[in-house]
């Protein structure tokens, strides 16, 4: 489904929201940043879930996502409860929209524990406990 409008001279004007609901497919919380081992062991538990996705924003800010459909977001990608929508909805803006924000919206994304771990090898960062050896 196109997300454009047109004018009559059938110019594309800007993007909007109608009929899209792709925030809707989703709920986002920011997250500490990582620090430490443990911090980095408790996110790779968040990806062995399904589901749920962690990333990193442009302000270099953690979330953990989790997706799950509104359940105001009716078929054809519209509202079903629009003028009692929550604050959250009424504040979201173009800006920040994964679709149609200028920018790419995440700086990273993972969705499994091998992305995370890639990443963090990439990053040279050690983020695994290594087993000590029990004397016999």
């Amino acid at each position: 489904m196109a997300l454009e409008k047109r004018t009559r001279r059938g110019r594309a004007k800007e993007p909007n929201c109608d009929g899209c609901g792709e925030c809707c497919l989703y709920v986002a919380l920011e997250i500490d940043r990582p620090t430490c081992k443990r911090d980095y062991s408790d996110i790779i538990w968040h990806l062995l879930h399904e589901g749920v996705s962690v990333y990193i924003d442009h302000d270099n800010k953690w979330h953990v996502e989790f997706a799950s459909r509104c359940a105001n977001l009716s078929a054809d990608g519209r509202c079903g409860d629009y003028e009692g929508r929550p604050m959250i909805c009424r504040k979201y803006s173009l800006e920040n929209c994964t679709r149609h924000s200028k920018s790419k919206y995440y700086a990273h994304r993972f969705a499994t524990p091998d992305e995370l771990k890639k990443y963090l090898g990439r990053m040279k960062i050690d983020f695994e406990f290594r087993r000590i050896p029990k004397d016999g």
